[in-house]
Formats: structure tokens, C-alpha cells, sequence
């Protein structure tokens, strides 16, 4: 093989991978990923989770199908979305990583959105050991397709409106004797808060996670 033609080769590796880099390169997209990281979504669903038009997320969803970042499947008259492959939340968890150690402001941004005087103060591994052994509960608030499709082993699942609309939350499984730690769907969903502010109100001692359903399951996954 000539060296011309492996230059030609390798200009052309790295022109494929830009054009992967660059599908992520949008904010609605990256909204997409996010919802899709919890469960699979029909292209209706994700206009409404995004506050986008259907055409515009049609048109989004096809930049990343070609790129093999999520795929379609069509169930009668619907076209589903789930995430290609794991890799593709790796990725997403790591951006939200960078992003934040290259702009100090980020921080400061999610402080806001989440009132991080309601974050734990225990890393999320010596959180689950607690749960391991029974000393403290782990909840889900997420909504229940989320919930049933990126289950973290160990929680309690209870949607945020059910805990909101309940009269008698030991029946749910949680218990005034145990610290309470709540997670949604990650670093910017203030699903959490509410719930940790809602519980505190009635005298939990609740506490809530950073840390997405996935970062949940790779820590569990490591012990």
C-alpha cells in the first residue's frame, strides 16, 4: 500500500469520527440523549420532553440514526428511540464532566438548578453500601417507564407525583429511622429536590444524589 494512500485512509478515519462528534454537537440533541439515557421514547414523547417540534426532533433523530447513536424501531404506526449502544452514555456523562471542569460557571449553574444544600454529602458509593446493608433507602423518582427500563437495584421506585399525592408513605417503603436518598434522571433534573424538600417537610431526614440511574448502576457494577 502506498504512504499516499494511507494518508488518504487515515484523513478519512478521522473524518468519520469528527462527523460522530459533531451529532452530539446540539443542544436538542444532547436533550434527546439525555431523555433516551432513561428509557426508550416514541418521537411524539420526545417533542414534548424537549419542548421541540415533532419535525425538528425527526430531523435530530435521523442525524443521530446515521450516526448510529440511537435507533428506530416501528411498532404499528410508531417510531421508537432507544440509545445504539451503552458507549453513548459513557460519552454523554463524560462531556457533562468536561464541561464542567473547563467552565467553573457550570457549577454554579447546577448549584441553582438542583439547590445544592440538598445534595448528600456522602459519595454515592458509601450511599449504596448504606443501602446494602439496610442502613439507609434508596428512591427513584423518576416516572414509571423510567423507572422500569433503567431500574437501579436496591431502590424503592416511587414516581414524583405518587410520593406527592401519598397520605401514608411507609406504605411506599420509606421509614423516618433511615436517611432517605433520592435520585432522578442526574446532575440537572430537579425532580430530586422536590422530592427531598417534599420529605423534609414530613419530617424525613432525605438527602439527594447527583449522580443519573447510569452512574448508579456502573458503581454497583464495580463491586
Amino acid at each position: 500500500m502506498k504512504e499516499t494512500s494511507k494518508q488518504e485512509i487515515r484523513s478519512g478515519v478521522y473524518e468519520t469520527i469528527s462527523q460522530i462528534v459533531s451529532a452530539f454537537a446540539s443542544p436538542a440533541r444532547l436533550k434527546i440523549i439525555q431523555i433516551l439515557a432513561q428509557a426508550e421514547c416514541s418521537v411524539e414523547e420526545l417533542a414534548q420532553e424537549t419542548r421541540e417540534s415533532v419535525a425538528n426532533v425527526s430531523q435530530h433523530l435521523q442525524r443521530l440514526a446515521r450516526m448510529k447513536i440511537v435507533r428506530c424501531e416501528r411498532r404499528g404506526l410508531s417510531r421508537i428511540y432507544k440509545i445504539q449502544n451503552p458507549m453513548v452514555l459513557q460519552l454523554w456523562e463524560g462531556f457533562q464532566d468536561l464541561a464542567h471542569e473547563v467552565d467553573e460557571d457550570l457549577n454554579h449553574k447546577e448549584d441553582i438548578l438542583i439547590d445544592s444544600s440538598l445534595v448528600a454529602e456522602e459519595t454515592p458509593d458509601e450511599v449504596l453500601k448504606l443501602v446494602s446493608k439496610g442502613k439507609a433507602t434508596l428512591l427513584d423518582v423518576r416516572t414509571s417507564k423510567e423507572i422500569s427500563m433503567t431500574k437501579v437495584p436496591g431502590a424503592i421506585a416511587v414516581p414524583m407525583e405518587d410520593l406527592a399525592g401519598s397520605a401514608n408513605y411507609k406504605s411506599l417503603g420509606l421509614v423516618k429511622s433511615k436517611p432517605v436518598y433520592v435520585y432522578c434522571r442526574g446532575r440537572y433534573c430537579g425532580k430530586a429536590s422536590n422530592a427531598v424538600k417534599h420529605l423534609r417537610k414530613h419530617g424525613y431526614e432525605a438527602y439527594r444524589l447527583r449522580e443519573s440511574p447510569f452512574q448508579l448502576q456502573l458503581i454497583q457494577g464495580d463491586k
